[in-house]
């Protein structure tokens, strides 16, 4: 039970972190366009994919 409950705190600290990180991005303008995401990921099983949409930078 303790091993289960500490690598459970353990994924939640992870999680937290990625979170942060993530928001942290958002908030300096570093962003993907939704509609480009959903363009690619519609095309990844198609005889065309779509190269990984750009990385956009938004003040």
């Amino acid at each position: 039970m303790k091993q289960a409950l500490s690598s459970w705190i353990a994924l939640e600290v992870e999680r937290d972190r990625l979170t942060r990180e993530a928001l942290a991005d958002v908030d300096a303008g570093r962003v993907i366009e939704h509609q480009a995401v959903q363009a690619w990921a519609e095309r990844l099983n198609s005889n065309a994919p779509l190269p990984a949409p750009p990385l956009t930078f938004s003040p």
